[in-house]
């Protein structure tokens, strides 16, 4: 599927970089877990008033059937008060949480460079050797400093689909068009 010719991009990239690169597990899911962290530390940045670069990702990540694990974490970079005090930790409780995911899925859908990021996602990539599909500045891509990735295998569609084909994503919401928030 699509996600899996990203990932052999990637694996392919790598391979023409580092002569010792050791295969990873990388698949659909982990594209969609990943692009959903980013969505998710984009939607924290604007609802605290945060820098980008003062939160970071740690993506959990196993497809091996006895130890599958899908996780990620988002944490301050820095030790001040800026992560303990103030919006971020309020956004994870119980009243605000639920919000913050639906937005961060809803962010998906569009980005302010549509037609065209969604176009070349669709088409070749983006990218450094076109190892995202559907991200760039505008929608997913975060400083390089936040991500562990080094904003690469990045696919907005994982999360949401697209216009000609929603099933692709993870909440394929075609099929329920009474989604309100």
């Amino acid at each position: 599927d699509k996600f899996n010719r990203l990932a052999e991009r990637y694996h392919t990239a790598m391979y023409s970089r580092r002569v010792d690169y050791e295969r990873r597990d990388i698949n659909g899911a982990f594209i969609t877990i990943h692009t959903f962290a980013h969505l998710l530390i984009k939607r924290l940045c604007f609802n605290c008033g945060y820098g980008s670069s003062s939160l970071r990702e740690r993506i959990y990540f196993s497809s091996d059937s006895e130890n599958r694990m899908n996780g990620i974490l988002i944490y301050t970079s820095s030790g001040d008060s800026e992560g303990s005090m103030g919006g971020l930790v309020r956004q994870g409780k119980e009243q605000f949480l639920g919000r913050l995911l639906k937005d961060s899925i809803e962010d998906s859908r569009w980005c302010s460079s549509d037609p065209v990021c969604s176009d070349i996602g669709k088409s070749s990539g983006q990218g450094p050797d076109n190892i995202n599909g559907s991200a760039c500045h505008n929608c997913c891509i975060i400083p390089e400093t936040s991500c562990e990735e080094h904003n690469m295998l990045l696919d907005r569609s994982a999360i949401y689909g697209h216009l000609e084909d929603p099933s692709i994503g993870y909440f394929d919401f075609s099929k329920n068009k009474d989604n309100d928030r």
